[in-house]
């Protein structure tokens, strides 16, 4: 019995054995993903200045957690203070002249009260205080109601 085998175009080879892209499918798959790489970037970058906001907005929460805890432990008055007079340099809770904890740069822009914020032995604050934190898409804002006790929101202050 004879096997007739299919032949490529060249006619050396079996088609079976032919492997490989050819050019025109390697150029549609570049230019599919280049189109969807496209789309995707601005939207990435946007998620990303949104969580760095988000992230630093908690960061601050955080750190007011820690400053009202400490005023109640102590049962004395303790300060929240930028470093070098703006909250982006990062922050100080300090106890007087010592310092409890110092938070470095969290990269957003950061308004909030100056020169500090000072919480009492019972870990209140005088005034409803506000931290807005903005990156280039997105806004954050930090309340902090008299009780001491701060919250977030994605709007501005």
């Amino acid at each position: 019995m004879l096997v007739k085998r299919r032949m490529s175009w060249t006619g050396s080879q079996p088609l079976r054995y032919q492997r490989g892209f050819t050019l025109i499918e390697l150029m549609v798959t570049v230019t599919l993903i280049a189109a969807l790489l496209g789309l995707g970037v601005p939207s990435f970058r946007q998620f990303m200045d949104t969580q760095r906001v988000k992230s630093a907005a908690f960061d601050v929460a955080a750190a007011l957690l820690m400053t009202r805890s400490e005023a109640i432990k102590r049962n004395k008055s303790i300060t929240l203070a930028p470093v070098g007079g703006a909250w982006e340099n990062g922050w100080t809770v300090k106890d007087g002249a010592t310092t409890l904890l110092k938070q470095d740069a969290v990269g957003v822009t950061i308004e909030g009260p100056l020169p500090s914020l000072e919480f009492n032995a019972v870990g209140r604050v005088a005034a409803t205080t506000t931290f807005e934190l903005t990156g280039s898409t997105a806004v954050r804002c930090v309340t902090i109601d008299l009780t001491g006790i701060p919250s977030t929101r994605s709007a501005a202050c």
